[in-house]
């Protein structure tokens, strides 16, 4: 029986992964760009937390697991990447009058 008082300490399991994820996180930092494995689509580098721990993602979410993605250079190419974050830019404000440009 465990003593709700007692500070939780991590599994051997949790804590080799948390340190796998911090270490890839790493791998990437200085990438322009992340690839699913060998892919020819370059993603956008992100970071998502998973269990209070940083991990390397990508914007557009179309793979979850950190340890397919590779570093890649050039621009980003993945069409979804690209679009996220320009829907709250381009969404119009209710009540607010559209502007053409």
């Amino acid at each position: 029986m465990t003593d709700p008082d007692q500070p939780r300490i991590p599994e051997p399991d949790v804590e080799h992964l948390a340190a796998t994820l911090r270490r890839r996180r790493e791998e990437l930092a200085h990438a322009s760009g992340v690839r699913i494995g060998r892919g020819d689509v370059v993603h956008k580098l992100a970071t998502h937390m998973w269990a209070g721990v940083a991990v390397p993602a990508i914007a557009c979410h179309a793979a979850v697991d950190p340890l397919r993605l590779t570093a890649a250079s050039g621009p980003v190419t993945c069409r979804r990447c690209l679009g996220r974050g320009r829907g709250e830019r381009d969404r119009q404000t209710p009540g607010q009058t559209v502007l053409d440009l």
